[in-house]
């Protein structure tokens, strides 16, 4: 299937249809009859297992559903095409946090902020970049090597590598963005998600019940299934 990936656009409605994960035959990690995301903030809740991650690395297409479609502006289902271009997708339209802190630990941490840029052969956004390090208190780390810092510090940099992308992109992918976060950082991220990421699709994956209010809508899942879905004000 061929697509124009660079020519696609902005970015603005996801859909899920039929869609099936399967590890082996017999574990089903998602199965989700239909779910459409459009623009502002949406909030996937439910306990380990639930098929949070596993959403997020559906919609990101770092996973391809065993059946089913995901599919962008009712255009392109990125089910269909190539690692190659799904990675093109990504590069251009996609900011994503994931649980585990990755980084280049042979390079400074400002390095590893840039490299959503700088490996594309891309100016990475400098005063940007300094910005949000003094606000969430890592400007004196930055030319630090990553294996220095403690794992609160490890979150927060990745924290500021997904912001720092996050207005070059269409949709924003946060999974479990509070781990290792203490009360203040959590505050500030906050904050920036109101602040910046209201007219992106963004998609956080938490257990956090307090930071879930941040939420336009909510959706429950468990075992792999929607359970509920609603907007902020059915939440209130």
């Amino acid at each position: 299937m061929k697509v124009p990936i660079r020519g696609i656009g902005e970015i603005n409605k996801i859909r899920l249809k039929g869609t099936v994960v399967r590890y082996g035959e017999r574990v089903t990690a998602l199965n989700i009859e239909e779910l459409e995301f459009g623009k502002g903030i949406h909030v996937v809740m439910g306990p380990n297992g639930a098929g949070k991650s596993t959403l997020l690395y559906l919609v990101s297409g770092m996973l391809k559903p065993t059946a089913g479609k995901v599919i962008l502006n009712d255009l392109i289902n990125i089910a269909e095409i190539s690692a190659r271009a799904r990675t093109e997708l990504r590069k251009h339209h996609y900011s994503i946090l994931l649980q585990e802190d990755i980084f280049i630990e042979h390079i400074s941490v400002y390095d590893n902020i840039a490299l959503p840029f700088t490996i594309h052969g891309q100016p990475a956004p400098d005063e940007t970049i300094k910005e949000l390090s003094e606000t969430f208190g890592i400007r004196g780390l930055l030319m630090r090597k990553p294996s220095e810092l403690s794992g609160g510090e490890k979150r927060k940099v990745s924290i500021v590598r997904a912001l720092v992308k996050a207005p070059y992109s269409s949709v924003i992918l946060l999974d479990e963005p509070t781990s290792n976060l203490d009360t203040s950082s959590t505050e500030l991220l906050i904050e920036e998600i109101k602040k910046k990421l209201k007219d992106k699709i963004c998609l956080i994956a938490t257990h956090d019940i307090e930071f879930a209010a941040i939420g336009d809508k909510m959706i429950k899942l468990r075992a792999g299934r929607v359970i509920s879905k609603s907007t902020q004000a059915q939440q209130l």
